[in-house]
């Protein structure tokens, strides 16, 4: 537990200065001026008294127990104080202090001093290189950190890697009137460090809303159960800086080579129900609404405004996201045209123009809030000079302390100090002053509650030959396998694939007539050859057995230096393809892929990934969630694809990328999927064996 550093009832701050220019004594103002409610002894051998309080040599000079110990010394010095501190029985010590394994080797081993010596005495280590904490708690008020953001109190609580990225989401939340629970900017992590803070966080009843800021994951996994744990009664807001090709090795399957963006992040958050932002305002803006109202039930929006233009741009915001307006009862539209004036429009949204009085709003609200098919209610409000203003506020305030359903609120207005807003938010409805603001916040309200709300995951039992599997795998070396053992691994796996033949020399051409029917396909497969058709390694449409031959021998000619075997297969008609995949990727596992597949892929990108292993929610909504689904669900006629058997392929896969993890990457391209019920089955497939990473168990 972190009672210790959160909730400290005494502090000492070593390095605390009369100099107002330090950080000891911004740590120091901070704790006397935002009212600590323990005990501070400022730390200074050469000054005997700091901010009005007796200072001492060391720590243990204090004559009082120390709970917590803020550190802001030269690096070299550490050690020595950590000692002191250890000896006093100091249980946190905040190390504020510069110079450890940031930069480099040097600093590395004091770090590692530093732990050891504080090992010793059982003592935990907040940093190096940390801003500290703060917790606006009225009965704790701790202020243990250098900045300058005002402390306070509210129920949003912040976990930042960066503590300059903290520090902005903090002074940005003060300048909307908004306080904070709990903030803590940790460092170098060098022991307590993301997962633990959240962990304490997800406990503490205080915090309503989470805010993560993350660099990099020293524990991806560790961090993944304890967000799932929290996001199932709370919400996690997370940003993370960089989008890059975190933590993959050198690729050269269709799979690898599609994570060009921060899929790792992408997965993580999503395995963990986290809503990632990419925008710190947008972040804020979500939290803030979060904080003071319900999440919504389910996708269905319903608006009120009193001027079209705004409100159209709102439906677009909402309607591009993926959510609905909701399609009002006719009871509702009868109760809005016999309440509203005639010219209003009750369909939805719901205009119940400029010149509305204040019991308008009042009447459109409740019908909306007693409409079962709402689940959220979006409220668009110009301020005209011709109407009571003042009234529809009122109307506006006194529902939202009584809404049964989330509402969110966007007024524009020229009231430069805020009143009208200011009331509104005290009722406990978010205001915005823009309408796509109010229309994006609403969506990741959604996107929330749709994480809460969702179903236990299922995963289904599977009848699996995992013996067979491993015994193929065991006796193939590192790197690409040869084709036909791939697809016996699938064949393991209960995963359809076309029906194949090995040939390695012009003799075996006589058993295709045995196994296949013409028209059939021929394959260089050789572990070097990773794309057969960019490189001259795949023919269709062979008709017979002589040109069969003539293929065999031109290929065979073409790839001699590779050593090849090849293989034929079965043509298969025509049908929609997609692409599947693995790319097991350090610190996490197995990443899958779903999208539309053929030789367009890597040019469309259209994928979806999910973080093995999948359950039957993330293959059903991975397939659904790529752009070209009209596609595959039948679109102008077309048939579409077998849905049902491409999840059952994608909940396959993962279980065998689960069950040997030393299966690097893997590509399933196409997948052939021939409509409704007509099944699917893959026509080529890669695996490259590693020597396994750490698997993701959730």
């Amino acid at each position: 537990m972190l009672d210790k550093l959160f909730r400290p009832k005494s502090i000492a701050v070593v390095g605390a200065s009369a100099n107002p220019l330090s950080i000891g004594h911004m740590v120091m103002k901070n704790l006397l001026d935002y009212g600590f409610k323990g005990k501070v002894y400022p730390v200074n051998p050469k000054t005997p008294e700091i901010l009005g309080h007796q200072a001492y040599k060391t720590v243990g000079e204090i004559p009082d127990d120390v709970d917590l110990v803020n550190i802001s010394i030269k690096n070299a010095y550490v050690p020595m104080a950590i000692e002191d501190c250890g000896k006093k029985g100091v249980k946190f010590a905040i190390i504020h202090s510069a110079g450890f394994k940031e930069i480099g080797e040097e600093g590395i081993a004091l770090e590692k001093q530093v732990l050891e010596i504080a090992g010793k005495y059982g003592m935990r280590i907040y940093g190096p290189n940390s801003q500290g904490i703060e917790n606006s708690d009225p009965d704790i008020k701790a202020y243990a950190n250098f900045t300058f953001t005002p402390l306070s109190e509210g129920n949003i609580s912040i976990v930042a890697q960066s503590g300059g990225v903290g520090e902005v989401l903090q002074l940005q939340l003060s300048k909307k009137g908004v306080g904070f629970r709990m903030y803590a900017s940790y460092g170098n992590e060098a022991d307590v460090g993301m997962n633990e803070i959240l962990e304490y966080y997800g406990q503490d009843e205080g915090s309503r809303v989470i805010m993560v800021h993350i660099e990099t994951l020293s524990d991806a996994i560790g961090f993944m159960k304890i967000a799932g744990e929290i996001t199932r009664h709370k919400p996690i807001l997370g940003l993370k800086s960089g989008k890059t090709k975190e933590g993959l090795k050198a690729v050269s399957s269709h799979t690898g080579k599609l994570m060009e963006k921060d899929v790792t992040t992408d997965v993580i958050f999503a395995k963990s129900g986290i809503i990632r932002f990419d925008s710190q305002d947008e972040m804020i803006q979500t939290a803030v609404a979060l904080c003071v109202q319900p999440e919504p039930r389910g996708p269905n929006v319903a608006m009120i405004t009193n001027t079209g233009g705004p409100g159209i741009l709102a439906v677009d915001e909402i309607v591009s996201a993926g959510l609905n307006m909701a399609k009002l009862e006719q009871s509702t539209m009868d109760n809005l045209r016999e309440k509203l004036f005639p010219e209003a429009t009750v369909l939805n949204p719901v205009d119940v123009l400029a010149t509305a009085v204040p019991e308008h709003y009042g009447f459109a609200i409740d019908a909306l809030m007693n409409d079962p098919n709402v689940d959220s209610i979006l409220i668009s409000f110009v301020t005209p000079l011709f109407v009571d203003v003042d009234g529809v506020i009122e109307v506006l305030a006194e529902k939202g302390r009584t809404a049964v359903k989330p509402i969110v609120c966007v007024i524009m207005t020229l009231d430069e100090d805020g009143e009208l807003i200011k009331r509104i938010m005290a009722s406990g409805v978010p205001v915005y002053e823009y309408p796509e603001t109010g229309a994006r916040v609403l969506v990741n309200m959604t996107r929330y509650g749709a994480t809460k709300h969702a179903p236990a995951p299922e995963y289904p039992s599977l009848a699996v030959n995992k013996d067979k599997a491993g015994e193929i795998i065991a006796k193939c070396d590192k790197g690409y396998i040869s084709q036909v053992d791939a697809y016996s691994i699938l064949d393991a796996y209960g995963i359809p694939v076309a029906k194949t033949t090995r040939i390695k020399t012009s003799d075996d051409l006589k058993s295709v007539t045995d196994n296949l029917q013409f028209p059939v396909v021929m394959k260089v497969d050789a572990k070097e050859v990773v794309h057969k058709s960019d490189e001259g390694g795949l023919v269709l449409d062979i008709a017979d057995e002589t040109e069969l031959m003539a293929v065999f021998k031109n290929m065979e000619s073409k790839f001699t230096r590779h050593d090849p075997s090849f293989i034929v297969q079965e043509q298969l008609g025509e049908a929609v393809e997609t692409i599947m995949g693995v790319n097991n990727t350090e610190g996490i596992g197995p990443i899958i892929m779903f999208g539309l597949g053929g030789i367009f892929v890597e040019v469309m990108k259209d994928v979806q990934f999910r973080l093995s292993p999948l359950s039957k929610q993330d293959a059903h909504s991975m397939i659904r969630e790529i752009k070209g689904f009209p596609i595959l669900d039948g679109t102008r006629g077309m048939a579409g694809a077998d849905l049902d058997s491409l999840e059952d392929i994608l909940l396959r896969i993962s279980r065998l990328a689960q069950d040997f993890p030393q299966i690097e990457e893997m590509d399933l391209n196409p997948v052939f999927s021939y409509g409704p019920d007509k099944g699917s089955k893959v026509v080529d497939v890669r695996i490259k064996l590693g020597s396994g990473v750490e698997v993701a168990a959730m």
